[in-house]
């Protein structure tokens, strides 16, 4: 009897499974680490139709990646408000700027610019809380990328972990069943 409710169970599960469709697999959660590539644009933000501009990129997990057109003036931060700041994933504490002219942030000291051949790592988390960001000038042609959070457990093995648990919550509820209806 038991093997039989474990069998007519599985089956069911396995049926319930199979007949959802892409659309309430993403309702009940089941899609949620698929998404859509990001789109990327180009952005134009200027005070004064006469002030020079630069443009850069800046990719990664911000709310709109693309080439930014900016005045020569700004900074870092500015950059990533203009953008939307960074989405639910995105690491403040490890943006990434390859510039051009490494030079002119050779000399900056700071605890939260970390530099690495001509490439910076940037804590804004840091530069929020102790201030600096000002002397974080970008230039024509910088490179920036926020990355995302890395997550303590992949969406791999959390999806297996939920697979695991629920064949084993079906396999215990069966034995208990079972127990209690031989009383």
């Amino acid at each position: 009897m038991f093997v039989k409710f474990l069998r007519l169970t599985m089956a069911f599960v396995f049926a319930m499974m199979t007949c959802l469709t892409t659309a309430q697999a993403q309702d009940i959660g089941l899609l949620n680490d698929i998404k859509p590539p990001q789109q990327s644009a180009e952005y134009i933000y200027r005070s004064s139709p006469k002030e020079s501009m630069i443009n850069v990129q800046l990719l990664g997990a911000v709310g709109r990646p693309g080439i930014y057109y900016i005045p020569a003036n700004t900074d870092l931060l500015k950059l990533i408000t203009l953008a939307g700041g960074t989405t639910s994933g995105g690491d403040l504490g490890e943006i990434l700027v390859r510039k051009m002219e490494p030079k002119t942030w050779a000399n900056l000291e700071s605890k939260a610019i970390n530099e690495y051949q001509g490439a910076f790592e940037i804590d804004a988390e840091k530069l929020i809380k102790y201030g600096g960001a000002r002397n974080l000038k970008l230039q024509q042609d910088d490179f920036i990328y926020v990355p995302p959070r890395t997550s303590w457990v992949s969406n791999e093995t959390a999806r297996g972990i939920t697979v695991v648990s629920m064949i084993l919550s079906i396999a215990l509820t069966a034995i208990l069943i079972d127990n209690n209806s031989r009383k």
